[in-house]
């Protein structure tokens, strides 16, 4: 099965709940959600804040300002509109089972959409074929919405991609669209190592189109199921502290 496009969720959590939003979504959310037909694979992603001051927003992002700090990325095989459905319709019988437990008031989706898969491209040190790019090890990732005329979107999945996936610790590159008319398209860049260092390498070798908008630049480190290490640090930034 080759992948077709994604699930996107960027949220955030009360800062005195970051640990048990975490635990519920490892051990109640995900596993039922890709336990779906049309869902390969579900990976999240955290902004600590030193990868938060490294963020770039646009004024009308919902994600400036300190916001989304956590990102849910779902891999599909199937239409993502199918997909959304169908996890609308899973979303139902978790709450009608009380297996939706953590409290919606401490929770909130700032962003995000079904997307479909427009070009992937590998490392030219890997030269994995784009069917594969989906799915390379990474322990971070960079995300960037952003909107612009045909052209400039088309150089973004030639020129761009292909100068992010040559440059050291990058191991591919996943451009999509936002299926449902949203004329934003969303850039996954596959990252290994330091992830802020690898962050400001790509701003500054591969710049963005001048006549492009983006809508936001932010980098994201993997998140190790059960492993929290950057707990600590969020709770005690200048970060908001409550979803309001």
């Amino acid at each position: 099965m080759q992948a077709t496009g994604v699930i996107c969720a960027v949220l955030d959590c009360d800062a005195d709940s970051i640990e048990a939003f975490n635990r519920w979504y490892d051990l109640e959310h995900v596993p039922p959600n890709v336990s779906l037909a049309g869902v390969m694979l579900g990976r999240r992603y955290a902004a600590p804040p030193d990868l938060h001051a490294l963020r770039v927003t646009h004024p009308s992002s919902p994600l400036a300002g300190g916001r989304g700090t956590f990102v849910t990325i779902y891999t599909l095989c199937q239409p993502p509109l199918e997909v959304v459905a169908g996890m609308a319709e899973l979303r139902e019988v978790l709450y009608a089972t009380d297996r939706m437990s953590f409290p919606a008031e401490k929770k909130v989706v700032r962003d995000g959409g079904a997307l479909e898969l427009i070009s992937a491209t590998s490392s030219p040190d890997l030269a994995l074929p784009a069917i594969d790019v989906p799915f390379v090890g990474h322990n971070g990732i960079l995300m960037v919405r952003r909107r612009s005329t045909d052209p400039v979107a088309s150089w973004y999945h030639r020129d761009w991609s292909s100068a992010v996936a040559g440059l050291d610790g990058v191991h591919g590159v996943m451009s999509l669209s936002f299926a449902g008319g949203d004329e934003d398209q969303l850039d996954l860049v596959f990252l290994e190592g330091d992830v802020a260092a690898r962050t400001v390498a790509i701003r500054e070798s591969a710049p963005h189109h001048p006549e492009a908008t983006v809508v936001v630049d932010a980098p994201f480190v993997l998140i190790d199921p059960l492993r929290y290490p950057w707990i600590e640090a969020i709770s005690d930034s200048d970060l908001p502290s409550t979803i309001a």
